[in-house]
């Protein structure tokens, strides 16, 4: 009796030992030691990917529109510097700075049609350049109007926001400057055209887009429209009509092309 009981005790004893070594092999792949460090867990995903715990950057912001730009991979990479020159077509108004209708040249007894000179159209143009980061420009451009009456000059500065991606971005831009009149027309002021000076502060916006062709040249198109606070000095001579200052509001508007290279 107590030799079958020894003999049970052992079987079981036996049968308890291979289980265990069966459970504990099974907890590790291949027959691995099950004493081994754990394996390492896999990277995190990128933030915003399903499964990552950090969320996607703001729409719009900096760092949303430098990880769209990588996603296209367009190659454009980050610009400090930009210089465009413009050309197209343009008009503008010199306002109440001219007198208005027909008056008589007491020197040569010709009738002046003031109507006639204060406002025209033709070629405009003009060169711009400044510092950019991203979505904002800031900088300087020279513009010029010639029509056939006179020329207007327009120098200042510009500020502008260019809210796009890849290699397509528009761009809504303000600026502020100094504008000066020039190249008047023989039959509006002989004998005098250089004392006819009409100046003045120019306010305006700007709106257009740009179009990479490649890392670092670009072509564009912008609409421009300009106020001008306009100021005449008045001019001793045989013209009684232009003997006070005169000030006036005068307007400018222009449909032009750009070229723009930016680096680095």
């Amino acid at each position: 009796m107590l030799k079958n009981l020894l003999s049970a005790g052992l079987v079981l004893l036996v049968v308890s030992g291979v289980s265990g070594t069966v459970s504990a092999a099974d907890l590790v792949p291949d027959g691995g030691d099950p004493n081994a460090a754990p394996p390492v867990p896999p990277p995190m995903p990128e933030p915003g990917q399903p499964g990552s715990a950090t969320p996607p950057p703001p729409v719009g912001s900096t760092e949303a529109k430098l990880d769209q730009s990588g996603k296209e991979d367009n190659g454009l990479g980050l610009k400090l510097v930009y210089i465009q020159a413009d050309l197209g077509l343009g008009w503008a108004t010199l306002g109440g700075t001219l007198p208005e209708g027909t008056w008589i040249d007491r020197a040569t007894s010709k009738a002046v049609d003031y109507d006639a000179h204060r406002s025209g159209g033709g070629a405009a143009f003009g060169v711009g350049a400044g510092l950019e980061f991203i979505t904002f420009q800031v900088g300087a451009r020279l513009r010029g109007l010639s029509t056939g009456s006179f020329n207007l000059w327009n120098m200042g500065g510009e500020i502008a926001l260019q809210p796009g991606a890849g290699r397509f971005w528009p761009r809504f831009g303000l600026n502020v400057g100094y504008v000066w009149t020039g190249g008047f027309k023989d039959e509006l002021c002989v004998g005098y055209c250089s004392f006819l000076d009409i100046s003045g502060i120019n306010v305006g916006a700007r709106g257009g887009f740009q179009y990479f062709l490649g890392k670092n040249l670009e072509v564009g198109a912008d609409l421009t429209a300009d106020v001008m606070f306009l100021k005449r000095a008045a001019v001793n001579g045989q013209r009684a009509e232009l003997a006070q200052d005169a000030r006036g509001t005068g307007f400018q508007v222009a449909a032009l092309g750009h070229l723009g290279l930016h680096f680095p």
